[in-house]
C-alpha cells in the first residue's frame, strides 16, 4: 500500500487590493492512517485506524492577527506572575474573564515573541571572515584552530561586520502571524517546547507594497488530486496531513464605497504634500541671500584595485554659507562590483546653498577658501567583509553656472609593509581623522599645508558631473508686483512690426541706389 506524500511546501505572494483585516484562512489537520492500521481494520471489518492519544482531526478558521491560545499558553498566562508586558497582562485578563480553553490549532501574532528560526538566537555569533578562513585551506595536522592562531585584536569577531553587510539592505514595514499545531500526546502536560509545537503556516503582509506572502501556499480544492495537502510528522513518528484554504468573504457595497473614499483621501493628501514640497523647492530666494542650486552626479570609478566599491561625499561649507537641506550635505552611493576595472554608480543628489548677497561677489573674486567644495572618500567592502580605504579626493565647486564634467584623481596613505599585508589579507588601512585634510582645511592659516610626513600613493579616479545654477536675490523681479516693468504681448508685437518696416524701407533704399549707379 502506497503512502500519500503530499505536495511541496512552496511560498507564494499575492497582491492585495482589499483591507487586510478581511483575510480569513481555514486550516484543517487530519491524522494520517498508517498502512498497518488500515490493513488490520480491513481484516476486522471496520474499526478505528487512528491513534486517539494524539490529535485526530481539527478544523479552524483564523482571521488576520487573531489570537488563539494553546494549552500551554492557557496554563502559563493564567498565572499573573508570568505576565510581564502589557500584552501578556491583557492575555491574562482575557483568560480569566472569558474562561478560554486551549486549542490544538492556535496562532502567534505580532505581539508574541515567537521566531520561526530560533537557531539565530541560540547559536553563538561567528564572523563571516572567520568562517571562510577556516574552510578556505585544507586541514593541516597539529595546527591550532583559527581563533587561537591569530591575534584577536586584529580580527574583529564582533557584530560590526554584520552591521556593515546589512547596511545595503532595504527594510520595509511587514507584519507576520503564525498558525501552529500541538501534535504532542493528549495525556501529557503541555510544555510549550519546540517538540510539542509545529509551524503549519506563516502569513506575512507588506503594508508598503500591499503584498501578502503565504508560506506554504494555499491548497486549492481538487477532488481528483489525492496529494493536494501538506504533510508533517511529530516527534513520535506519527504523520499528519493538513490543508490551508483561503475563505475570505467578499466585500459589500458600503465597504467598497468606504475604500474608494479612503483611497481618494490618500491621493489628495499625497498630492497636497507633493505640491507643498514643489512650492518649497521652487520658491525664490530671500532678497538678502544669493542661492546656488547644485546637482552632483557621481558617475563611475576607475582604476581601483578591489571589488565592492562605494563612495562617500561631504560638502564643506565655509563661513556665512548655509542651507536648509542639511541632510543632503553628505551621502553614500550604493556598493558596486567592478566590471573591467570600472564601477558604475550614476548616483545623483541636489542641494541649494545660500550666501549673503553683499558678500557673494567678493567670495567669487577672492581665494578658494571662501567657496564650497566637495570631499570624497572611496572605500571597498568585498565578499569576505574586508574593508579598505581606496582613496581620497577633493573637488572645488565651479564659480560660474553651467554644466561640468570632471575626472578627479584620488590618493591614499601608503603605510609600511605590515600595513600593506594587513590590507591585503584581512582588510583595514590608514584613515584620515579629519577628512578636510584631503584638501586644505578652512581653519588652516596660510595657502600651503605641510603634508611631507604623510606618505601617499596615487589611486584610481572618479568621474563626476556637476550642474550649477546661480540665483541672485537683489536683481530678481517679483511676478506678483503689478508696478514692475513688464513686456506685454502687444508691446512685443509692435516692436517686431517696427523692425520689419525699417528693414523693408532699408531694402527699398538699397534698390534705388543700385538703380542710380546703373
Amino acid at each position: 500500500m502506497s503512502q500519500k506524500t503530499g505536495k511541496m511546501k512552496i511560498a507564494a505572494s499575492y497582491k492585495v487590493a482589499e483591507p487586510i483585516h478581511n483575510l480569513r484562512i481555514r486550516v484543517r489537520v487530519v491524522q494520517r492512517r498508517s498502512p498497518l492500521a488500515e490493513l488490520l481494520a480491513e481484516e476486522s471489518e471496520g474499526g478505528e485506524t487512528r491513534d486517539s492519544n494524539f490529535l485526530e482531526e481539527e478544523d479552524r478558521i483564523f482571521s488576520w492577527q487573531e489570537k488563539v491560545f494553546s494549552p500551554f499558553e492557557i496554563d502559563f498566562y493564567a498565572d499573573e506572575k508570568n505576565c510581564l508586558t502589557d500584552c501578556q497582562r491583557e492575555y491574562h485578563r482575557s483568560i480569566r474573564d472569558e474562561e478560554l480553553h486551549g486549542a490544538r490549532l492556535y496562532s502567534y501574532t505580532e505581539n508574541d515573541s515567537y521566531y520561526a528560526d530560533d537557531g539565530v538566537l541560540t547559536k553563538p555569533y561567528r564572523s563571516y571572515l572567520s568562517a571562510k578562513n577556516q574552510t578556505a585551506l585544507p586541514a593541516i595536522q597539529n595546527l591550532k584552530p583559527f581563533r587561537e592562531r591569530y591575534n584577536k585584536n586584529v580580527l574583529d569577531d564582533g557584530p560590526t561586520d554584520a552591521r556593515i553587510r546589512s547596511a545595503h539592505y532595504l527594510y520595509t514595514e511587514r507584519t507576520t502571524m503564525y498558525v501552529m499545531a500541538d501534535l504532542s500526546r493528549k495525556d501529557e502536560p503541555a510544555t510549550g517546547s519546540t517538540d510539542s509545537e509545529t509551524l503549519l503556516c506563516s502569513v506575512t503582509y507588506d503594508k508598503a507594497r500591499k503584498l501578502l506572502t503565504v508560506s506554504p501556499d494555499f491548497t486549492f480544492d481538487d477532488e481528483h488530486d489525492d496529494e493536494c495537502h501538506y504533510s508533517v510528522t511529530n516527534s513520535y513518528g506519527i504523520k499528519f496531513n493538513y490543508r490551508i484554504e483561503h475563505v475570505s468573504q467578499g466585500r459589500t457595497s458600503p465597504e467598497l464605497q468606504e475604500q474608494r473614499e479612503d483611497t481618494r483621501r490618500e491621493i489628495q493628501q499625497l498630492l497636497a504634500y507633493k505640491e507643498a514640497e514643489l512650492h518649497k523647492e521652487m520658491q525664490l530666494a530671500p532678497a538678502n541671500l544669493s542661492t546656488i542650486f547644485l546637482t552632483l552626479d557621481i558617475v563611475s570609478g576607475h582604476g581601483f584595485s578591489y571589488d565592492g566599491l562605494f563612495i562617500t561625499y561631504f560638502m564643506d561649507l565655509p563661513q556665512y554659507w548655509s542651507t536648509k537641506q542639511k541632510d543632503r550635505l553628505s551621502g553614500r552611493t550604493q556598493k558596486c562590483r567592478l566590471e573591467r576595472g570600472s564601477a558604475h554608480f550614476s548616483y545623483c543628489t541636489d542641494v541649494s546653498l545660500h550666501y549673503p548677497s553683499s558678500e557673494f561677489q567678493r567670495a567669487k573674486d577672492n581665494a578658494s577658501s571662501f567657496w564650497p567644495r566637495v570631499l570624497f572618500s572611496v572605500a571597498s567592502l568585498d565578499s569576505w567583509t574586508r574593508y579598505r580605504i581606496q582613496g581620497y579626493a577633493v573637488l572645488s565647486i565651479p564659480r560660474t553656472p553651467g554644466s561640468y564634467k570632471f575626472t578627479v584623481p584620488t590618493w591614499r596613505a601608503k603605510g609600511n609593509i605590515v600595513d600593506r599585508l594587513r590590507r591585503f589579507f584581512i582588510g583595514g588601512s590608514h584613515e584620515l581623522e579629519d577628512i578636510t585634510y584631503c584638501g586644505i582645511p578652512i581653519a588652516h592659516e596660510g595657502k600651503v599645508l605641510d603634508k611631507s610626513n604623510l606618505h601617499v600613493v596615487p589611486s584610481g579616479s572618479i568621474k563626476i558631473n556637476v550642474n550649477i545654477v546661480h540665483q541672485n536675490g537683489i536683481n530678481r523681479k517679483h511676478f506678483n508686483d503689478h508696478n514692475s516693468d513688464k513686456v506685454s504681448a502687444d508691446a512685443l508685437m509692435n516692436n517686431v512690426e517696427s523692425v520689419l518696416e525699417q528693414f523693408k524701407a532699408a531694402k527699398e533704399r538699397m534698390i534705388k541706389i543700385r538703380a542710380m549707379n546703373l
